[in-house]
């Protein structure tokens, strides 16, 4: 059990630091994004195991599926944050 808990946090680490590495900036999404992306490593991992995919398989661990799925989450949740409606400005006067 605790092989699995090392490898969704080092996967889904990875995953989010190549995805803030290709989108180019840091930003006040990180932690979301850092959510997404462990959410989405435990459901590739579980979606891959009932597939029974066997790519990039270390162990019990499907590799592959986690990447793929928490890529995916990332991109959910940029693209859900690029949707919600920014504040209006302050006005003063």
């Amino acid at each position: 059990m605790s092989a699995w808990l090392i490898l969704s946090g080092l996967t889904a680490a990875a995953n989010l630091f190549v995805f803030i590495a290709i989108r180019g900036r840091w930003g006040r999404l990180v932690p979301i994004l850092a959510a997404g992306s462990l959410i989405g490593t435990v459901a590739g991992n579980a979606v891959g195991r009932r597939l029974g995919l066997g790519l990039l398989r270390i162990g019990d661990f499907e590799l592959a599926a986690a990447s793929v799925l928490a890529q995916l989450a990332m991109l959910a949740v940029v693209l859900l944050a690029a949707l919600w409606p920014s504040p209006a400005p302050h006005d003063d006067g």
